[in-house]
């Protein structure tokens, strides 16, 4: 398996997640409108949902790396899909707008490409 790939991987899709919910794209505040949370920044970082977000990431990039090893690379699409449908469905069930759950699916995917991207790189 490789490890930098892996690592990579799992950085590159979080800092991803910083760009994506954070004020550069300007998607921020439409988004936590559409999650129905407020528009202005936490006062301290959300430790625990940035922990899920790692291990979340950190099970998908293992996924790809598994299947990278095995040249099963339909199977990582698979996973990466699946990822992005349950992510819309909780989206949905939470009565998130669609823009919001665009988003969210949105992060999902990338962050499985670049994944991938990570392996093709390393």
């Amino acid at each position: 398996m490789n490890i930098a790939a892996l690592i990579s991987g799992i950085v590159a899709a979080f800092l991803l997640g910083f760009v994506i919910y954070g004020p550069f794209l300007g998607l921020q505040r439409r988004w936590a409108e559409g999650t129905r949370i407020s528009t202005e920044p936490p006062e301290k970082m959300p430790a625990g949902s940035m922990l899920a977000q790692i291990i979340s990431l950190t099970l998908l990039a293992l996924v790809i790396a598994m299947t990278e090893t095995t040249g099963a690379l339909t199977v990582a699409v698979i996973a990466i899909l699946a990822v992005a449908a349950q992510t819309a469905s909780v989206g949905a069930w939470a009565q998130k707008s669609g823009f919001a759950i665009g988003v969210d699916v949105a992060y999902a995917l990338l962050s499985g490409v670049v994944m991938i991207i990570a392996h093709m790189l390393l």
